[in-house]
């Protein structure tokens, strides 16, 4: 086994991950391969989502070669940058969104209602994350300073960032208030259904690829084994 888990080069533990059953490796690359092919989001598009969702998956394996694919169809490093700005945001969003649980659960505790009682995921948060934003002081106002600078309008739309990026970013944090903003936004910028589920099909491949590109660890552990 190599000395160092993350190696710079992985390709021939891919190699040996496709020879062991060449039928599910065909499959996934199909798969793959339809998803980033020009379509209701072009190429670059999709480049762009991915590398917003590989730093979300935090695979830098990903992360490495969805910058080299944003860059060969034509991405700007402005557009890359502003990209992983939009993960960045979403990372955040699903604790933001969160508090909601801990501020209800708060709430309830004071009332003395036991916390079994009531809803979990309420369909209307504005009071718990009012609740959470007032708590949090100078740290709020920061947030929504950095919040509103990256879905702004730049290299790339706030339609692309919001309705588009972070809706794929969403789906990867699995936060379905997220989704949900996230879905408003783009049907008000004007985000088709086909756009929207191209995106989400973009973060279906990213969260499994980060265990395609990992499998090398299981691939180089496996060759060792038989030594």
């Amino acid at each position: 086994m190599s000395d160092t888990i993350m190696k710079s080069n992985i390709g021939g533990d891919i190699a040996y991950l496709r020879e062991m059953n060449p039928a599910l490796y065909d499959s996934w690359m199909a798969y793959h391969d339809s998803v980033f092919a020009d379509g209701a989001l072009s190429a670059r598009e999709k480049q762009l989502i991915a590398v917003a969702v590989a730093h979300i998956t935090a695979c830098p394996y990903c992360i490495r070669s969805r910058v080299r694919a944003s860059k060969k169809e034509g991405a700007s490093d402005q557009e890359i940058i502003e990209s992983i700005y939009v993960g960045l945001r979403l990372a955040m969003g699903a604790p933001f969104a969160f508090s909601s649980l801990a501020f209800e659960a708060w709430d309830t505790l004071e009332n003395d209602i036991p916390l079994t009682e009531g809803h979990f995921f309420k369909k209307d948060i504005a009071k718990e994350i009012t609740s959470f934003r007032e708590c949090s002081g100078a740290s709020s106002v920061s947030f929504m300073e950095l919040h509103k600078k990256i879905f702004a309008d730049g290299a790339l739309s706030k339609k692309m960032k919001r309705g588009i990026i972070g809706l794929a970013c969403a789906h990867a944090t699995k936060c379905p208030y997220c989704i949900r903003g996230c879905v408003k936004d783009a049907r008000t910028d004007g985000v088709t259904a086909e756009q929207m589920a191209e995106a989400i099909n973009v973060a279906m491949v990213m969260t499994a690829g980060s265990c395609y590109a990992h499998a090398s660890i299981a691939m180089d552990t496996l060759k060792s084994l038989q030594k």
